[in-house]
């Protein structure tokens, strides 16, 4: 029997490569495991793309109501008697001619309506012809500003809206308007009247904020 010598790492009785199967089965899994290492890199990334979006984004979402925006809102000025000789702060009821009086209605109608609108997003009624300024209730006035630029408007009235419950538009309502800029419904219900200038109130003396 010859005696033979074998190399280190080869098993004698087999004849084969001691580990050799690991090694084997490692060369064949390599596309595997290297195809797999490259789909957790992509996950990985992802991941860390999301959480870094989502560090970007505000913690808190804050909205802020927008005043509405109608040309409607923007009537001529009424011709006023201090234009000529301002005392700035000086109040004043002023009185309108028909045409005057007719385009200051339309804005308090259709601040009225969008007030009432505005508690069910999306809906469409009630409208500006679905309201009516209560005869005899309307007071209108004004406080010196000192340009035409700073005059302010007041007006105050009772209102009938279509299809609408008082409880939903409580009576009176206050509007304000400084200058050329846009009429505002400032409040409505009672109380509302609280929110014009006294000074202005002892010269309107609206009866229907009496009670």
């Amino acid at each position: 029997m010859l005696d033979v010598e074998v190399p280190a790492g080869v098993d004698s009785a087999s004849g084969r490569v001691a580990g050799s199967g690991a090694a084997t089965w490692t060369e064949r899994k390599r596309p595997l495991l290297v195809a797999g290492s490259f789909v957790v890199a992509i996950l990985l990334g992802v991941v860390l793309g999301l959480a870094w979006a989502d560090d970007e984004e505000p913690a808190t979402v804050t909205t802020t109501t927008e005043l509405p925006d109608n040309p409607v809102l923007s009537p001529a000025l009424p011709l006023v008697s201090w234009a000529t000789s301002r005392v700035e702060g000086t109040p004043h009821k002023v009185t309108l001619s028909a045409t005057e009086r007719q385009s200051v209605r339309l804005p308090l109608q259709w601040l009225a309506a969008w007030k009432v609108r505005e508690k069910t997003p999306g809906s469409t009624t009630p409208t500006m012809d679905d309201v009516t300024i209560v005869k005899d209730t309307l007071f209108y006035g004004a406080i010196e500003g000192a340009d035409s630029a700073h005059d302010e408007f007041w007006a105050v009235a009772q209102t009938e809206i279509k299809d609408v419950p008082e409880t939903d538009a409580p009576d009176p309502h206050v509007w304000k308007r400084v200058g050329n800029e846009p009429w505002t419904l400032v409040a409505l219900g009672p109380g509302a009247c609280s929110s014009i200038p006294a000074k202005l109130m002892t010269v309107l003396s609206p009866g229907i904020c009496a009670s």
